[in-house]
């Protein structure tokens, strides 16, 4: 049955994907919202997370007649933890899905090759959102400020990510920081303007260095992904830039030791699933980690080998008995030598 047969216009099926997940959480909420509102209640909707409910109990619900004359919503998250069998059940369900649930699968893994992807693009849509490139941050930094009904320019776009680092999130986050700051209006706090004609009373629109400078900063947090990323990619240059501002901000080395070490650690065991035949994506959302650095830290897999992760784990640990007291050096010394060993060992 077509989507145009349907009562409601939905297909039977959405796979909603990509590595821009703020794009890939709103589809996911204006699909949830659509089903509401159409039908009046959420009881039509059944939410699931492929790293915990199997086929077997989604496809119970999504045989489930909905209440009233409405649709069923059936929405399986981190789609890509799923094993195969899962994917081969449900791909085998969408040769015939009833007409009354719309399965919606939502999260990044599934390749193009399976079975269950094509049986998605054979019985509904894709909606695939992919992150912007590096060197297209600066003008999606800019299209979120017009979202925010700030005006924003290059400069300041990049002094932004200068301060934020390329995580989505984080400059979400920052953003809603500028636009409240802009709109706070007269009187709305220490630093508001006089009122009146010729007053510097703050509104939202153009979004000037000073008020960047004013309200936001870089997070440790935002360092410490740029320093795993860089680490991640081979990129020496970048690792020792990024582990220096992680430095020069004061961070003892011994905690700077421990985010290298646990990324290391996690690199080596997706490594070693990878050669072992094994899904990367899995093994690293074995590792408890959320989805989004879950995929990152699989693709970054790719460019190691477990014997080479495996040197570089064993310079760490000598490391951990310098930063303990085994050595003259200074800490931060030991660390940057430590680091560059590991670079050439990889």
């Amino acid at each position: 049955m077509s989507a145009e047969d349907r009562k409601d216009g939905l297909e039977p099926v959405y796979l909603i994907t990509g590595s821009d997940e703020p794009k890939v959480e709103l589809a996911a909420r204006r699909l949830r919202r659509r089903v509401i509102d159409d039908s009046g209640t959420d009881l039509n909707i059944d939410i699931f997370d492929a790293g915990r409910d199997g086929a077997t109990a989604v496809l119970q619900a999504a045989d489930t007649p909905p209440f009233g004359d409405a649709i069923r919503l059936v929405m399986v998250n981190n789609i890509g933890q799923w094993r195969k069998a899962d994917k081969d059940t449900v791909a085998a369900y969408l040769a015939s899905p009833p007409d009354y649930c719309c399965l919606a699968l939502v999260g990044a893994g599934l390749r193009k090759n399976e079975a269950l992807y094509k049986a998605v693009a054979a019985a509904g849509d894709i909606l695939a959102y992919d992150a912007p490139r590096a060197s297209d941050l600066p003008a999606w930094v800019m299209e979120q400020a017009r979202r925010h009904r700030l005006k924003m320019e290059p400069p300041e776009a990049r002094r932004l990510i200068a301060l934020a680092g390329t995580e989505q999130r984080v400059i979400m986050a920052e953003l809603d920081k500028i636009a409240a700051y802009k709109g706070m209006g007269t009187g709305a706090g220490k630093g508001a303007g006089k009122s009146g004609a010729g007053g510097s009373g703050k509104v939202k629109g153009k979004v000037r260095m000073e008020d960047i400078e004013a309200v936001c900063w870089v997070s440790t947090d935002a360092k410490v992904w740029d320093l795993t990323d860089a680490i991640g990619a081979r990129d020496s240059e970048a690792t020792f830039m990024h582990l220096e501002e992680l430095l020069g901000d004061r961070n003892e080395p011994g905690s700077v030791f421990f985010i290298v070490a646990r990324h290391l650690k996690r690199l080596s065991h997706v490594t070693s699933a990878l050669e072992k035949g094994e899904d990367p994506a899995r093994a690293a959302a074995g590792l408890g980690m959320k989805p989004y650095p879950a995929r990152k830290l699989a693709g970054q897999s790719a460019n190691f080998t477990s014997a080479g992760l495996k040197r570089a784990l064993r310079i760490f640990s000598d490391l951990d008995v310098d930063l303990k007291g085994g050595s003259e050096l200074r800490s931060d010394l030991s660390l940057e030598l430590a680091v560059a060993r590991v670079l050439e060992e990889l």
